[in-house]
């Protein structure tokens, strides 16, 4: 909503944002993506105890930005050892800065290969299985097509092989879109891959999103209950795409709070036994 040309910003802070610096351990590290290639990452851990359970964060469109690095903060302030691969660094840039980064980053999103994916994310999460600070539970959450690589990962054999243990899903987009890299040996859309899901997954979805819309999701909810998977999906009220982002205009306090509380007890439920 604006005011007079002015963008009216909530005076309700986005979920987890406050922690203490101290409380925290924060840095950038190097992890072996697909076909051993160099990944920068970010590792953001609580600076005292462990093992802590583990959580691979996969960026959305805008790449390896600071919203990405602060979540995995938050995540860290709540006893996780949150880590974020850089997804596009093979592609000349790390994330969307400049108006015209926009269109590299769906290129690169576009050509992007499933083997990729699973490679990249898998360089993550065996990072965090080889940190004596990290315990032997692994949890993966994404944002925005960062949930459909995600979604991609986890009903993959290598995420079952690694022991992925819970996957929380943020408005993926793209579930049932085709998007063949390879034209002549295309790849099933993310949302037929799910009968394939290793792990229990929420869903989080906004009721007004075109892109998953509620269609898309009523559909994954199928191939879900037909494959005999555990899961949850949740759609909120007078919320868009991307209403978790408290760095952009879709942001939605309300729905980021409800949504906030439901991840956090779903990570709970099944990396804090």
């Amino acid at each position: 909503m604006r005011v007079e040309g002015e963008l009216l910003v909530s005076r309700v802070l986005p979920p987890g944002a406050v922690y203490h610096p101290a409380g925290i351990t924060a840095y950038d590290v190097t992890v072996r993506g697909y076909n051993a290639d160099p990944v920068p990452a970010y590792v953001a851990r609580p600076a005292e105890g462990g093992p802590h359970p583990g959580l691979a964060l996969v960026h959305g469109i805008h790449g390896y930005e600071e919203h990405l690095k602060d979540m995995a903060r938050r995540y860290a302030a709540l006893g996780y050892a949150a880590i974020v691969p850089a997804l596009y660094s093979r592609d000349g840039f790390l994330a969307v800065v400049e108006e015209d980064d926009m269109a590299q980053a769906r290129d690169a999103l576009a050509a992007r290969p499933n083997a990729q994916t699973v490679g990249d994310l898998l360089g993550g999460v065996d990072f965090l299985r080889a940190s004596p600070r990290v315990s032997r539970r692994i949890g993966l959450v994404g944002f925005c097509s960062g949930g459909r690589l995600g979604l991609i990962f986890a009903s993959s054999p290598e995420a079952e092989k690694a022991g992925l243990d819970v996957f929380v899903n943020f408005y993926s987009n793209g579930l049932f879109q085709p998007a063949a890299v390879n034209p002549t040996n295309p790849t099933p859309p993310p949302g037929e891959l799910a009968a394939g899901l290793c792990c229990p997954m929420l869903g989080l979805f906004g009721d007004d999103d075109a892109n998953p819309s509620p269609e898309d999701v009523a559909r994954l909810r199928g191939v879900l209950e037909q494959s005999g998977k555990t899961f949850e999906l949740v759609s909120y009220k007078g919320a868009g795409h991307a209403f978790m982002s408290d760095t952009r205009e879709s942001y939605r306090p309300e729905a980021a709070q409800m949504a906030w509380g439901r991840c956090l007890e779903w990570l709970s439920r099944y990396l804090k036994p």
